[in-house]
């Protein structure tokens, strides 16, 4: 007899909403004695992320599968903004207009609107109008400073599943498209990101932004294990609406690359192994630690981690001296949930 199972929190319906798979198990029950049942994980790159950031916010995710609430707006934006690109891109090149994505965005909302996780955000009239110029005002950014019509795509929300560097890795790919300026099987590879634009100021930008590529990156190399195309650059695109002092929005973009060599590769490869035997590791002990942070005050599981509290807490009650505020912003959901407000 053959039955999947998976973990609390990772259903698959879950998976297909979120276009994600973090943790998720398929299991093969072995009728005969003697034989233990099979369990094969992947690791996606979100799930990758999201231990890097915090193993225990992981652990209470996809292990514990403890509740979480509904994705908010800015999730629920990015996945309206990214199927609207989809269908555009796929129009002939000649059609790819901001009238024609005006026009999908205007069909496509009518259905998107009774979706359970918009209904979730319990949005008003005005709220709703607002949600939809957010989303008008990203998608405007994109045409600013991206060209659609110069896009050759080879694979849109491509799924990829390859064994890298010893980890069975899943993920879905944005955008796959021909690297023309190569020829050939030459692809790049395309992620979409509908928040902040990396920042390249900060002296810690250059980590943050490695960390951001790896992404990219992982998928370049579960392609190359896959041996249908050859990867030539991994990319992130940003595009985003950002409120001005006023009220108003404003189309904000970014974008940071990386060439695919054996070099970008390796690394990736080598981090990505590194995760997986932490992640390893923290099974075998049953628990996983904490990464305290500013981060905490967006966490779901706070009141689970005794450290986390403790964190929210301690920079709730820190001034930040440049801005005479708080350290931790009073708008964190934690803030909230822990009776700071």
């Amino acid at each position: 007899m053959v039955t999947n199972s998976v973990l609390p929190g990772c259903s698959p319906e879950r998976i297909n909403d979120l276009a994600a798979i973090l943790w998720c198990f398929e299991r093969t029950v072995d009728p005969p004695s003697g034989h233990n049942d099979q369990v094969t994980a992947y690791l996606s790159p979100s799930g990758a992320s999201l231990w890097k950031q915090c193993p225990r916010r992981w652990w209470f995710r996809y292990v514990e599968g403890l509740p979480e609430p509904p994705p908010g707006e800015p999730a629920v934006m990015g996945t309206f903004v990214h199927k609207v690109l989809e269908d555009l891109l796929a129009l002939a090149p000649a059609d790819r207009t901001p009238e024609a994505a005006r026009q999908i965005a205007t069909e496509y909302f009518a259905s998107f609107s009774e979706r359970g996780d918009f209904q979730a955000l319990g949005f008003d009239e005005a709220a709703t109008r607002r949600f939809k110029h957010k989303a008008w005002t990203a998608i405007s950014a994109y045409f600013a400073e991206f060209a659609p019509t110069e896009v050759d795509p080879v694979h849109q929300e491509m799924r990829v599943r390859a064994e890298v560097a010893g980890v069975p890795f899943f993920g879905i790919i944005d955008l796959l498209e021909r690297d023309g300026s190569v020829g050939g099987d030459a692809v790049i590879v395309t992620d979409y990101k509908t928040g902040t634009p990396p920042d390249t100021t900060k002296p810690w930008s250059a980590e943050q932004n490695a960390e951001k590529l790896l992404q990219p990156m992982w998928y370049a190399a579960a392609l190359m294990e896959m041996g249908e195309h050859t990867p030539t650059l991994a990319r992130l695109l940003y595009f985003t609406a950002a409120e001005t002092a006023d009220g108003g929005l404003v189309g904000r973009t970014g974008k940071l690359s990386a060439t695919v060599d054996d070099d970008a590769l390796g690394a990736a490869r080598v981090e990505l192994a590194l995760r997986w035997r932490q992640i390893g590791e923290a099974q075998e002990t049953g628990s996983a630690e904490a990464k305290p942070g500013v981060l905490c005050g967006w966490c779901p599981f706070v009141t689970h981690c005794a450290e986390g509290e403790a964190e929210v807490r301690r920079l709730h009650g820190e001034t930040n001296r440049r801005t005479g505020q708080p350290r931790m912003r009073a708008d964190a959901p934690a803030v909230v949930e822990l009776g700071l407000s």
